[in-house]
């Protein structure tokens, strides 16, 4: 470590902490706690469970398409610059819809605004900064803070919760609650984000270049695939790996929407008073803190794509689980949602690991701005596809079979998932395209 850094301080640790912040708060409360709202809703404007899960798949629609944007915002203005916007925006999106009437195409839109907000204030750019600030411990890293994520899932539907029943039902006061929260996020994100590492004069993980080869020299047994040069866009798409990916997130991740979106509306139909119901589907969202501080422990020790591949069949057994939840057998309530979240949870923080271990951190929230959109349109089509399949037939059976199959098959290509090699002449350009 140089001696300007021992004197000042690592900033990336204190670093971690505001990130967790700043990510916790869009994902946790705008993201997640919706779904504790739609019951009411439902019951209040007297929309069916597809129309509802619509404005669902906009949020993410919007959250994965503006992908590139925001992946171009970061090159413009940077991280911190573009936390805060993201903030304001869902700040915004939300707290209209709190003063939203019964007029449905200005939820639809209201959703895509907040879609947009969640996107720039939360995962790109929270990754990205954690991959400028650590290499050697990427992973670790990047467990800490995406962690926060499922502690907000888990915590926050339940502040909602409880708020709209103390108040009678009354949802708008949720969309209010999820306001001031994204304030809070906005104002942590441009007091103490800070962008890169030489910004304050520092290296990452706290450590000068040549103590960096030294430290990457001993550690040469641990056997972790992180690529030596800089990637461009276009070489990246070409390579297999990038698509297994891609095939793998898609499958693995559209299960675990389907029991995330539909849970508090599932287990009320098997029984389940609306306490209990989102008691257990916040359980499954915050049980994925474990997953991740999994990866954040073994992440820079064992191949991140074998943890994703365990994520990823925890993720199906749970996805299975969930279909047979009743009050009768309550043992199924606990175990679904400990193998879906704590599954989910592993692959999340595996598939930002991967991508900066195969592509490297210069190409790191372009290719993120890229997979995005392919990623997140796939998984927005769970919610509708679940509702509308529900309204039609009745039952969740078709839509849950359709989503095994695909997690089955998202647990086959992360296996083919071998790091990609660069052809010859390529990536060594300055462009990242």
């Amino acid at each position: 470590m140089t001696t300007e850094t021992k004197a000042k301080g690592f900033y990336g640790w204190w670093l971690l902490f505001f990130l967790w912040v700043v990510y916790t708060i869009p994902i946790g409360f705008a993201f997640y706690s919706p779904a504790v709202l739609y019951p009411f809703m439902i019951e209040d404007v007297g929309w069916s469970r597809g129309e509802i899960m619509m404005g669902f798949t906009a949020t993410m629609l919007l959250f994965g398409l503006s992908g590139p944007l925001t992946a171009w915002m970061l090159g413009r203005f940077g991280a911190r610059i573009t936390l805060a916007i993201g903030g304001v925006i869902v700040a915004v999106a939300t707290f209209l819809m709190g003063l939203m009437g019964h007029v449905y195409s200005v939820y639809l839109a209201l959703s895509c605004l907040s879609g947009l907000g969640i996107s720039c204030a939360s995962m790109i750019p929270v990754q990205m900064v954690v991959v400028s600030w650590f290499s050697v411990r990427r992973a670790l890293a990047l467990g800490l803070v995406m962690g926060g994520g499922a502690i907000g899932g888990f915590l926050a539907p339940q502040i909602i919760s409880e708020a709209v029943q103390a108040t009678g039902g009354n949802w708008r006061i949720g969309w209010f609650i999820i306001a001031a929260a994204s304030i809070i996020g906005m104002v942590v994100a441009t007091l103490a984000v800070r962008n890169q590492p030489s910004d304050m004069g520092q290296h990452p993980d706290g450590v000068a270049p040549h103590e960096a080869k030294a430290t990457a020299g001993a550690n040469r047994t641990a056997k972790i695939y992180r690529t030596s040069i800089n990637w461009t866009v276009r070489d990246a798409l070409r390579t297999p790996a990038l698509w297994l990916l891609i095939g793998a997130v898609v499958g693995s991740f559209f299960l675990w929407h389907v029991v995330v979106s539909q849970g508090p509306l599932h287990l009320q139909d098997r029984g389940f008073d609306p306490a209990m119901a989102a008691f257990f589907y916040s359980l499954a969202v915050g049980l994925s803190v474990v997953g991740r501080f999994t990866i954040a422990a073994l992440g820079d020790i064992i191949e991140p794509r074998f943890l994703f591949a365990f994520g990823a069949f925890c993720i199906l057994a749970g996805g299975i689980l969930f279909w047979f939840v009743t009050p009768e057998a309550m043992w199924i309530a606990y175990l679904y949602p400990l193998l879906a979240g704590f599954g989910f949870g592993a692959a999340y923080i595996c598939v930002p690991t991967i991508t900066g271990n195969y592509w490297g951190p210069k190409a790191f929230a372009t290719v993120s701005g890229l997979i995005s959109p392919v990623t997140m349109s796939a998984q927005a089509l769970a919610a509708p596809l679940a509702g509308f399949l529900y309204d039609i037939q009745g039952t969740y059976f078709t839509v849950m079979v359709i989503s095994w199959i695909a997690a089955a098959i998202g647990f086959g290509a992360i296996f083919l998932c071998t790091p990609p090699k660069p052809k010859e002449g390529g990536s060594g350009g300055k462009s990242l395209f």
